[in-house]
């Protein structure tokens, strides 16, 4: 069975939420593993030599969380084989630009250990820095994970 990282840095925990329903829908295909940052470190993910990652990215100060951008890059110092295929959602709660995440997008594309990132994103927007989700995101990220599985197989 494919390992499958799915990382989040979560705050209050919408990211965190959300990286459980996309490990829920996984867990029948794919031996998932989901931690926050907070709790893990690179060389963990490195051991485990996965075959995917999916990174939850909180949106602070309108650019990608710095923190979970800084383990990407060093999860690639610590990485002796590539991830084959590399996703990422983000939350946040506000007016969306498509330049909130280009920082994650840059780094992943930088990384070494990072082998195909998926083409498409989630963003989900919360009705305040505390949640909960607008309406519609359930069918967002059902979509996303509908989205991912292709992507992964």
């Amino acid at each position: 069975m494919k390992k499958i990282w799915i990382i989040h840095n979560s705050l209050h925990g919408n990211s965190e939420q959300i990286s459980r329903k996309i490990a829920e829908d996984l867990k029948n295909s794919y031996d998932v593993s989901l931690d926050s940052i907070k709790n893990i470190n690179p060389e963990d993910i490195a051991k485990d030599d996965p075959y995917g990652l999916i990174v939850g990215v909180r949106i602070l100060a309108f650019r990608s969380d710095n923190e979970i951008r800084s383990f990407i890059s060093n999860l690639d110092k610590v990485t002796n084989k590539p991830i084959s295929k590399v996703a990422y959602f983000s939350t946040h709660a506000l007016g969306w630009k498509k330049f909130f995440i280009k920082g994650m997008k840059k780094t992943l594309e930088k990384a070494e250990c990072v082998e195909e990132i998926c083409p498409e994103f989630l963003e989900v927007k919360m009705k305040g820095a505390e949640g909960p989700a607008v309406e519609g995101a359930d069918a967002k990220i059902g979509e996303f994970i509908s989205t991912l599985k292709n992507f992964i197989n």
